[in-house]
């Protein structure tokens, strides 16, 4: 597709990066991506060394708008975060994922966080016909994040929906807490994960069964989710069930690895 003049750079890790990048480059913006597989180990200086170099090679002030998407942990994307919100320029929107972290924590995080916009969605992203957008408290209105949307983002085409904010903001929260029952369910033996899906899928009419959407999401970006979202309620329902925790911690990440609840054939396995 022809370039529409827009110029974006999409720094992540884990299918919600990936897939926005894709779908950036898809509607014809100027994309530079910094993908990290998975989440970034907060004692694992390579990505961060990576960067650092990079960094000092590009222009800010050429790009229109910067994302991020990451399901590291807080420690990890507060560094990452600080890290690039002082290079780049003070008027320059910052499109951060509230998936795992409400905006206003991001936000807390920058010289300008009047300029940080949250955004949210459920993969597979090929689909979607809405985002999910929210604006820190610090913001104290969408004025800027409205004008921000209307000008970067009129060439994708994309619906937007202003929520308030909140760690998984609405779907992304929701689809989580659907998937950490299915989790619960099979660990219990209360049926098999073919099952779980099948009788979600035909009960309710869902688009996916939720362990075969977690796997399509993402199970790191499922848990991320979930722990944002306890961790800022500190509701039981919210906690991640420890089956998904472990195969996160197996990389075991879904389809994008070929391996999560259920393996697939052509994808690369890392456990």
């Amino acid at each position: 597709m022809t370039s529409n003049g827009q110029k974006v750079l999409v720094l992540g890790d884990g299918t919600v990066a990936e897939e926005l990048a894709e779908a950036l480059k898809a509607a014809g913006y100027v994309v530079d991506d910094y993908l990290h597989p998975g989440p970034i180990d907060a004692w694992n200086e390579k990505p961060f060394a990576y960067l650092a170099v990079e960094f000092t090679r590009l222009e800010f002030a050429a790009y229109d708008a910067f994302f991020i998407a990451l399901t590291s942990d807080r420690d990890v994307q507060g560094r990452l975060v600080r890290e690039l919100e002082l290079s780049i320029p003070k008027q320059t929107p910052l499109f951060v994922s509230a998936m795992s972290l409400a905006a206003t924590e991001i936000a807390s995080w920058c010289e300008h966080p009047e300029r940080v916009i949250g955004f949210g969605f459920v993969p597979p992203l090929c689909g979607v016909q809405c985002l999910e957008m929210t604006v820190p408290l610090q913001a104290e209105s969408t004025a800027f994040a409205e004008q921000a949307v209307a000008s970067v983002l009129a060439e994708w085409g994309m619906d937007v929906e202003w929520v308030q904010d909140s760690a998984g903001l609405v779907l992304p929260r929701l689809v989580s807490v659907i998937v950490n029952e299915a989790v619960t369910a099979l660990v219990e033996g209360v049926a098999a994960a073919e099952d779980i899906d099948i009788a979600m899928k035909l009960g309710t009419n869902y688009p996916h069964g939720p362990l075969a959407w977690a796997d399509a999401i993402g199970l790191d970006q499922v848990y991320a989710t979930l722990q944002g979202v306890y961790d800022e309620q500190q509701e039981d329902r919210y906690r991640p069930a420890p089956l998904l925790r472990r195969l996160v911690l197996a990389k075991r990440f879904g389809v994008r690895v070929g391996h999560g609840f259920y393996r697939y054939k052509g994808a690369e396995t890392n456990a």
